[in-house]
């Protein structure tokens, strides 16, 4: 029966981490996280939850579990979804997104795993024009 299940894969969608210290009172850099729609249409009833975690043989950390909706993000547009703070850039973060687009659901889980988030990683993000990590 699984094999009957059609599996679409989720293109043209991803999320970016751009580091900044805008914003900061001291000067902190943080990292802000967005969703970009690539597609040339929008993407309907959007939901991700975000969290953080780490496990090691000396550590467990985890973060709280964030959950967001979007009842639409237009194409070619970047929504900002969270600010991540420099104490959480050491974790594993992921993002579970999922969102209806011509009549299918899509979902994918995104992983900025520990180490990922670092200036000497960073690319141009389309449609923020910015430097930053993005998975798609």
């Amino acid at each position: 029966m699984l094999k009957d299940i059609h599996q679409l894969k989720m293109t043209d969608f991803g999320v970016a981490m751009v580091p900044t210290t805008t914003g900061t009172d001291d000067g902190e850099q943080v990292w802000e996280c967005y969703l970009i729609n690539l597609k040339k249409e929008p993407v309907l009833q959007v939901l991700v939850t975000s969290s953080g975690y780490k496990k090691s043989e000396e550590e467990e950390l985890k973060s709280s579990t964030l959950r967001y909706f979007y009842e639409r993000i237009e194409a070619s547009q970047a929504v900002m979804l969270e600010l991540i703070p420099a104490e959480l850039v050491q974790l594993t973060n992921e993002f579970w997104v999922s969102f209806q687009f011509e009549g299918h659901m899509y979902d994918k889980r995104y992983l900025f795993v520990e180490g990922s988030l670092d200036e000497s990683l960073l690319t141009e993000v389309p449609v923020l024009n910015k430097k930053g990590v993005l998975i798609l």
